[in-house]
């Protein structure tokens, strides 16, 4: 797939605050490494706009993602194929707004290591996930490096090592999907979360966000200590803390200023 229809593949759009990027390849959005580099660039855009409060990726296909191009997985294609890959992880892992993503459908080996990396992960009755790159003699990068810290070190090693298939419901009771949902409430769902994300100061929403990956795994006393750092430092140097404090007395909405 050339870039021109890979760009066509991935709709981004923005508006009412956050940043919509929609896979559109039909049947099941194969993610080959142009349509890597479009959701990297994605990313990068919606990094660079300071007014926003969320990113959503979601899927206008049957499917949300059946994983990435197995024939760019030959060795002598590998280097290129993984180095769109990491472009693409490394801007969803620095992105500094949270992450909303809505399945209905599939999400298999790469597409599943793509919601991996959602805040919040709503789900449709009828959605799949599942690792099987395993069963064809790779292994998924962000599935051992990220899932163990998701969903648990044994299950990780179950779900990476099986290549099995798994519900939306089993999911969900292993901690990465938020909710479940039948397929015509997944609208109204994404909306709700949205609705409250958009509630937010921009500017201490990326703080909160940056923070919060920036520290974990951090040990506690650490973490806490570069946390009220960085509240007395930043946060209370800010226009949007002092306008969310006189909201709350005037009993009104806050006027953010985003500074």
């Amino acid at each position: 797939m050339n870039t021109t229809m890979a760009a066509e593949a991935v709709r981004y759009e923005a508006r009412d605050d956050v940043a919509f990027l929609t896979l559109d390849a039909p049947p099941v959005n194969v993610l080959s490494g142009a349509i890597m580099l479009a959701l990297a660039e994605g990313v990068e855009r919606a990094q660079a706009d300071r007014s926003l409060k969320a990113l959503v990726l979601q899927s206008a296909t049957r499917a949300f993602s059946a994983g990435a191009d197995v024939g760019e997985h030959r060795p002598e294609e590998a280097p290129a194929m993984i180095a769109t890959f990491s472009r693409l992880f490394s801007a969803l892992g620095t992105l500094e707004l949270p992450v909303v993503m809505a399945v209905d459908g599939s999400a298999l080996g790469a597409g599943f290591e793509l919601v991996m990396m959602a805040d919040v992960l709503l789900a449709t009755e009828r959605s799949t996930f599942g690792q099987p790159e395993i069963r064809l003699g790779f292994f998924a990068p962000v599935g051992v490096a990220l899932l163990p810290a998701r969903i648990g070190l044994a299950r990780a090693i179950e779900v990476t090592s099986t290549g099995r298939t798994y519900t939306a419901a089993e999911m969900q009771a292993m901690g990465l999907v938020s909710r479940v949902m039948p397929e015509a409430e997944l609208p109204a769902a994404l909306d709700k979360v949205l609705g409250d994300l958009r509630r937010a100061s921009p500017l201490v929403l990326r703080m909160n966000v940056r923070l919060s990956r920036a520290l974990l795994g951090r040990p506690f006393e650490e973490a806490r200590l570069e946390a009220e750092r960085v509240f007395l430092g930043e946060l209370m140097a800010t226009e949007d803390v002092r306008e969310g404090i006189a909201s709350f007395f005037e009993k009104r909405r806050p006027d953010w200023k985003n500074r």
